[in-house]
């Protein structure tokens, strides 16, 4: 059995080393984006070029989520109906607002 944990940091936190080298290595942030540029424009390899060009669109746009796919008709059925009832309580919660 576990006891209470009564120190730490909190949940969520990053620990001071975390920090101190996250600040390091933002020091070289800029210098590092334009080494994935010149990457980018001069590498040979058409997979290296590639590998620099999704390193830049993470960092610019991050990371692309993963499209989720209904796990069966039901679901799929009941995701539309959820969206259609959000939908809907937003268009009303829209016509309060403009009568007030």
């Amino acid at each position: 059995m576990k006891g209470l944990k009564t120190g730490g940091r909190q949940i969520g936190s990053l620990n001071k080393t975390t920090n101190e080298v996250r600040k390091l290595a933002q020091e070289y942030g800029q210098e590092a984006i334009e080494v994935l540029v010149t990457i980018m424009r001069t590498a040979e390899s058409e997979a290296v070029k590639i590998s620099a060009v999704k390193e830049l669109l993470d960092r610019a746009y991050g990371k692309p989520q993963p499209a989720v796919e209904p796990r069966s008709e039901e679901h799929k059925v009941n995701v539309i109906t959820l969206v259609a009832g959000v939908r809907e309580e937003i268009n009303s919660n829209k016509n309060v607002i403009s009568n007030t």
